[in-house]
């Protein structure tokens, strides 16, 4: 039914370009010029097959949306790893970790230091004081800073050592891939674990949906004015509708045909299908610009199948710079046509059907069709009105434009602001949703820029790596000055910390546990709470601060608790400038005791694990450390 579908809407579309392109003479007489014939030709075979693909996209989305098939399963039946490669992060790879380690008590995430000049790895091992399933891998040189695939590749081998087993028990291991500013959504694992996902044994691989975190940000070019401003919070809303509307139609669309492309953010795959492909390539990643695409396209040339959830999603930062944009997007497109590399070996391994085929062909053509759309319409429209002068601005002719227009060109770009607020759950108005729309069709035409700067990267023999600049890059730590009803508060109160431990039954180990897990979690808080600023919502402010101000008090935090409440009263009397203004204060004075627990909690330790002493005398017993049970 569905290739009956897709057989006469192809039809349909291609009439409607033979009738505009070939017909109406608006772009010149048929039949008088024989290359004037080829280009009308080729633009009709491409309008038609974008706009059926365009439609595919839309039912199969929309049907997706209003009845999702995927649902969770158990995540205790497999176990979990996330690899987090970094260059220069030290801005924002404590908040991921923290996300990551907060959101699943059982997940190990392994960060990757390819050689950094900055505190990525301080950071990292920092963190590692309060929690022993965060690992840090460091890559020095000549082997660091080859590419992403190699980092993953060297962190694969560790990985796959540390983990070891049988190969049921490898089968059973999960693998995934962070940016390192991702987020993973709360029910990841669960929506994994699903009998689509990796409750089915067949499934090598999934995709999770990808959203930014960033897309309420009133002001994401904080050191730019107002205008510059405007260009960011429109950049960064349309990168949120293109990953979460058109992005993931093709992935739905993908799962029927068999062809889920690999992502570098929210990628997992099982450790058995990345051993299996180490045995037949000698590594599971690429030397691609995208790898991550690589790596999913050479897991369906060995017959094991992909798969995508939307309805779990990792959230990264978007791009609020046009430059940094296209330079991230011009790296992507090259690596998409390195990629077609790998389409004889598909073909030739006949576990692709013929939908799968031809949607990864149109795919891989994109370069291709934007070329000749770039080139072609232009043209013909010259040669039209040249043609005709006097008669092409005609009532009909300018008509015949305009519907072509409409059709073609702004109605497959525009359907999709009103998606975006379908999936967003009405996050934006109906006329902000059409506006999107609109804007939808200037924002794609970036892509003309990136494609063209992609093919002469290819044409000129350059594939080198260059790392996207984060938003946070360049920001620096500056003291603050804390107020005397501040400074005259503790940092922390050792008598909290003992009642903790009172608390628990007596046991240290679970007091030093517990506010391990608050010091592991504060990167996330005090994420969250500069997000909700940013976005200038009162609510989500509220409820960022009242989490760290609650958690504060539970652990002995007092000057931090205190600090919290200021904010908490500059809000609540409206003032989000005042609240915005508190922050550097908070961030400060959690980030200090952040840093007296982690002593506090590496001395704990180091009393827990000392031995004790057999019938000791008492002068031994004044001079020895002894366990507390």
């Amino acid at each position: 039914m569905r290739s009956l579908l897709t057989v006469l809407l192809a039809a349909l579309f291609g009439v409607a370009a033979i009738l505009v392109f070939g017909l109406s003479g608006e772009f010149g007489s048929f039949g008088e010029k024989i290359w004037r014939d080829v280009a009308v030709l080729l633009l009709t075979v491409v309008a038609a097959c974008a706009l059926t693909y365009v439609a595919l996209l839309l039912m199969t989305f929309v049907g997706e949306v209003r009845h999702p098939r995927n649902t969770p399963g158990d995540p205790d039946a497999l176990e979990w790893h996330v690899l987090v490669p970094c260059r220069d992060e030290e801005n924002v790879i404590a908040e991921t970790v923290s996300a990551a380690r907060s959101s699943f008590p059982d997940l190990h995430v392994w960060v990757i230091d390819d050689a950094s000049e900055d505190a990525t790895a301080e950071v990292v091992q920092d963190l590692m004081v309060f929690d022993q399933r965060v690992h840090l891998i460091s890559r020095i040189a000549p082997e660091a800073r080859t590419g992403k695939g190699d980092a993953l590749n060297a962190a694969y081998r560790i990985v796959s050592e540390h983990v070891g087993g049988t190969e049921d028990a490898r089968h059973r291991t999960v693998i995934g891939v962070l940016d390192a500013d991702g987020y993973l959504s709360d029910n990841t694992l669960a929506m994994l674990a699903g009998p689509q996902a990796f409750g089915d044994a067949e499934i090598g691989a999934v995709q999770l949906e990808v959203w930014m975190k960033n897309r309420g940000d009133r002001r994401p070019r904080p050191a730019d004015g107002r205008w510059l401003n405007l260009v960011g919070r429109f950049l960064v809303r349309m990168q949120d509708l293109e990953f979460r509307t058109t992005n993931s139609a093709m992935q739905v669309l993908r799962v029927r045909t068999g062809t889920v492309g690999m992502g570098g953010n929210g990628q997992f795959t099982r450790l058995s299908v990345l051993d299996a492909l180490a045995s037949r390539r000698g590594k599971p990643w690429g030397k691609k610009l995208s790898e991550d695409y690589e790596l999913g396209l050479n897991i369906l040339q060995m017959g094991m199948h992909n798969h995508y959830v939307r309805e779990a999603h990792v959230s990264q930062e978007a791009l609020p710079f046009t430059r940094r944009l296209i330079t991230q997007r011009t790296r992507w497109a090259q690596g998409n046509m390195e990629c077609a590399s790998a389409l004889p070996g598909l073909r030739k391994s006949g576990h692709l059907s013929l939908a799968g085929l031809l949607e990864i062909h149109y795919f891989m053509l994109q370069p291709v069709i934007m070329m000749l759309n770039l080139v072609l319409v232009p043209l013909l429209l010259v040669l039209g009105v040249a043609q005709s002068a006097l008669d092409y601005w005609s009532s009909a002719s300018l008509l015949t434009l305009v519907l072509a227009a409409l059709f073609f060109l702004v109605l497959p770009y525009a359907v999709w602001g009103l998606v975006y607020r379908k999936v967003t759950e009405h996050e934006i108005s109906r006329g902000q949703s059409v506006a999107l729309g609109l804007a939808n069709l200037v924002y794609v035409y970036l892509t003309y820029v990136y494609y063209v700067r992609a093919a002469w990267r290819a044409v000129t023999g350059r594939t080198g790596w260059a790392k996207t600049r984060r938003n946070a890059d360049g920001r620096t730590l500056v003291d603050v000055a804390l107020g005397a009803h501040l400074a005259a508060l503790p940092l922390l109160s050792t008598e909290q910390l003992e009642e903790l431990a009172a608390e628990l039954d007596g046991r240290s180990d679970l007091g030093i546990d517990f506010v391990s897990g608050w010091a592991v979690m504060w990167p996330t808080r005090t994420a969250r709470l500069e997000r909700a600023l940013a976005s200038q919502s009162p609510m989500q402010t509220r409820d960022a601060i009242g989490s760290i101000r609650v958690s504060s008090a539970m652990v002995g935090a007092t000057r931090l608790e205190r600090a919290a409440g200021d904010l908490e009263d500059a809000l609540e009397h409206g003032d989000m400038d005042a609240a915005a203004a508190e922050l550097p204060v908070v961030t400060a004075v959690g980030r200090e005791t952040v840093s007296m627990l982690r002593k506090e909690v590496s001395v704990r330790r180091e009393l827990l694990q000392v031995p004790l002493v057999e019938q000791p005398s008492l002068s031994q017993m004044q001079a020895v450390p002894i366990r507390r049970q």
